[in-house]
C-alpha cells in the first residue's frame, strides 16, 4: 500500500509518464498520413504503398509505446512503493 504522503508525487509521475507515452503515438498519427501520400504512386499487395506503410507503422508504434508505458509504469510503481506482488 502506498503511503499517503507519497500519493501526490506518485500520481504526478504517472500523469507525466502517460503524457510522454501519448505524444509519440499522436505524432505518428498526425505525421504518417502526410508522408504516405507521396508513396501512393507505388503499390504492394494491391494496396497503395503509403496506405500500407502507414497502417503497419501505426501498429508497430502503438506496440512499442505500450511496451514502454508498461515498463516505465512498473519502474514508477517500484520507486514509490506501490509495486504489486503477484
Amino acid at each position: 500500500m502506498i503511503e499517503w504522503q507519497e500519493r501526490k508525487p506518485y500520481w504526478r509521475d504517472t500523469k507525466w509518464q502517460m503524457v510522454a507515452s501519448l505524444v509519440p503515438y499522436l505524432l505518428a498519427v498526425l505525421l504518417l498520413p502526410l508522408y504516405a501520400d507521396g508513396l501512393n504512386g507505388r503499390g504492394i499487395l494491391g494496396m497503395p504503398l503509403g496506405y500500407f506503410v502507414a497502417c503497419h507503422a501505426l501498429i508497430v508504434v502503438a506496440a512499442v509505446v505500450a511496451t514502454g508505458f508498461v515498463n516505465r509504469q512498473d519502474a514508477i510503481d517500484d520507486w514509490h512503493g506501490a509495486k504489486e506482488d503477484l
